[in-house]
């Protein structure tokens, strides 16, 4: 993986090197996913599904950093979507993805990989942090400054069906 950003970062004794991925095709990066999808219940994506992923990582739209064990064994992953806050006028990120594999977990490639995505979001000057992926990891985010908010909201959104304001309402709102 030459040429790409390398943070080696300590951490409970543990080490391991962290490197952001470029593409898809970076060695390690889709059998990490696949077990992602499987372990989390997950279909596997469809070849269109996998190049709108790759076009979002060359684009930047979305930044995945790897946890590397030796020089190319992928045992983590996490993700950065980059957004921007009108309400507090400055960048935010989307922390999401975070996830190692069964047979790694315990010697601190979360970790590494936690800090190395708030370090990332610190260097692209974003004045805040949130995650959907703390579900059963809540201890890890908390060591880190990571806490609770009550003003988050979601809505899934059916991309196979109609749009939101024809189906909530029965008048298509935005074209």
């Amino acid at each position: 993986m030459s040429g790409e950003i390398r943070i080696d970062s300590v951490y409970n004794a543990s080490v391991f090197q962290v490197c952001r991925a470029t593409s898809i095709k970076n060695p390690g990066f889709l059998p990490l996913l696949s077990q992602f999808l499987i372990e989390s219940g997950s279909e596997l994506p469809e070849a269109r599904d996998l190049e709108l992923l790759d076009n979002a990582i060359r684009q930047d739209k979305v930044r995945f950093y790897m946890a590397l064990e030796g020089e190319e064994r992928v045992v983590g992953v996490v993700s950065l979507t980059l957004g921007f806050s009108t309400m507090r006028m400055q960048p935010f990120a989307l922390l999401g993805d975070l996830y190692v594999h069964p047979g790694h977990r315990g010697r601190g490639a979360a970790a590494t990989l936690l800090l190395a995505a708030m370090d990332a979001a610190h260097e692209m000057r974003c004045g805040f942090l949130t995650t959907e992926t703390a579900a059963g990891m809540e201890g890890i985010f908390q060591r880190f400054g990571w806490a609770h908010t009550s003003d988050v909201m979601a809505v899934e959104i059916n991309l196979g069906g109609a749009p939101p304001s024809l189906t909530i309402t029965g008048d298509l709102v935005f074209d």
